[in-house]
């Protein structure tokens, strides 16, 4: 994993002029962050392609990806799934935007006019028009040694240059994230990519450095953003510390930008983690794939009604609860026979999306341990496989399981929505939600079926859940506590 270093120099953005004609951009990071060799790395690139499964798809005009920018080896296979969307398509203009990691500069610069880009696949010509229009913002520049060692562009191209045919790009590096600058490339972008066979590209890694479980906390904060499509409450929780995007700034451009053009989805495609690849999960980086497009429905982002929000038909088709309940049944037996996780591969559709699920494990009608995730950190495969384990061996309430109970155990699985806090205790619908209640290091989680088990109102229930946090049982009527609330798919073993 490549650690960067920013060189403080400060530099007054103003327009240059434009490079000679045919001047090319050599590469900078063959070598480090992909192989320098054409043949390696058309290999590396179309077997990251072949990977991803052909079921993904959306059902909508695309209009911008957004994709990570680490070293191929760690990043490319993530970035893929947002490049298979282009397999096919007519898409003959690409607008790269990502952040300037190594060079100072307050605005943002096009490095275009004129250049063509180079990689060990050959060359990539600029659209040379795209970039003088936007060099004629004054906050928007030529700075070549904003570009000269910058990686977040250069290993986009490899993906394109195996996905498009015949294509030019218009490469865009941001400065200082400030709002200003931030709004004068949102309105740069959707001028130029209001035209027809084009789409937008935003570069950005998310945490970087933060343990699996702590960063993908963060990462799912920002997922959440993306999948209401609100831009402005990414801005925030970036600025707050509760998000991290090295690439932010572009990416919230590039969302604004293609709201403006007439999208009104983002589809989170594939997220994931440096040590997924290097096998260290105490200090990550976090990866996400997702498309943004323009579908024809009538309901905004993050308002859908409760039958299409987590339908058990609609979300997970009884063939995928199947396979979940085997897969948590095998990784407890490869567990007590290896110590190890199943194989994971195999699997595709909603069981790769980031999820979030508690596998409930019980013996003789008692339960037996209960572990899970409330936020999307990993492929729903992963989170069952590993909850299975952990119920069975961490649950801090119960002694470990012993690999002679493994046949008298009853598995249950709860796959949880996405938390939305709870403005009116009104909302809150017995049997239908579940419940987190915070305050300060301290929260507690009920799953929905435990209410409805004990025969519990809406007050009991509140009641209870503060008791798990640790909390007075009339904490939740404080308005420093925070209640949110989530829906659940729950399937059982028969």
């Amino acid at each position: 994993m490549t650690r960067l270093c920013v060189i403080t120099v400060t530099v007054l953005l103003v327009s240059v002029c434009a490079t000679t004609a045919n001047t090319i951009r050599k590469t900078a990071v063959a070598g480090t962050f992909y192989p320098a060799d054409s043949a390696e790395l058309a290999a590396l690139v179309q077997s990251h392609l072949n990977a991803v499964p052909s079921s993904q798809s959306i059902d909508g005009e695309l209009i911008a990806l957004i994709v990570p920018h680490a070293g191929l080896v760690y990043s490319g296979a993530i970035a893929a799934h947002s490049y298979r969307c282009l397999i096919g398509t007519d898409v003959n203009t690409v607008i790269l935007c990502g952040p300037s990691h190594r060079y100072r500069l307050d605005g943002a610069s096009v490095h275009g006019p004129g250049i063509a880009w180079q990689t060990p696949l050959g060359q990539v010509v600029c659209r040379s028009d795209l970039c003088q229009e936007l060099m004629r913002s004054e906050r928007i520049g030529d700075i070549p040694a904003a570009h000269a060692r910058e990686h977040c562009l250069e290993v986009q191209l490899p993906y394109l240059q195996t996905v498009l045919d015949d294509f030019t790009i218009v490469p865009i590096v941001l400065g200082n994230p400030s709002k200003e600058n931030i709004s004068t490339l949102t309105d740069n972008l959707s001028l130029l990519a209001d035209r027809p066979n084009t789409v937008m590209i935003a570069s950005t890694d998310w945490q970087h450095y933060h343990s699996a479980t702590e960063g993908g906390k963060m990462d799912s904060l920002g997922m959440a953003c993306l999948r209401d499509f609100d831009p402005e409450r990414l801005e925030r929780l970036l600025n707050e510390g509760r998000v991290e995007m090295c690439g932010g700034g572009a990416a919230i451009a590039v969302l604004a930008a293609a709201r403006k053009q007439g999208a009104n989805r983002v589809k989170i495609l594939r997220y994931g983690d440096s040590g997924d690849i290097s096998g260290d999960k105490s200090s990550v980086v976090g990866y996400v794939a997702a498309a943004v497009y323009r579908a024809d429905v009538t309901e905004p982002p993050g308002q859908s009604t409760e039958d299409t929000v987590m339908s058990e038909k609609d979300y997970l088709s009884a063939s995928d609860k199947e396979a979940l309940l085997a897969l948590a049944r095998s990784s407890l037996k490869t567990y007590f026979k290896t110590g190890r996780l199943p194989d994971l591969s195999g699997y595709s559709g909603v069981l790769i999306d980031p999820g979030a699920a508690f596998v409930t494990l019980e013996k003789g009608g008692n339960l037996r341990g209960c572990i899970g995730y409330t936020t999307a950190v990993a492929p729903l495969v992963q989170i069952v496989a590993e909850c299975a384990i952990k119920a069975a061996v961490q649950d801090p309430r119960f002694p470990p399981v012993e690999a002679d109970e493994l046949d008298h155990l009853h598995i249950e699985i709860s796959v949880l929505t996405p938390l939305e806090t709870v403005t009116s205790l009104e909302q809150i619908t017995v049997g239908r939600d579940g419940l987190m209640i915070s305050r300060g290091s301290r929260r507690g989680l009920l799953l929905p079926q435990v209410a409805t088990e004990y025969g519990w109102d809406r007050e009991e229930f509140l009641r209870h859940t503060c008791r798990k946090a640790g909390l007075p049982e009339d904490a939740y009527l404080d308005p420093d506590v925070t209640i949110q609330s989530f829906r659940a798919v729950v399937f059982e073993e028969h």
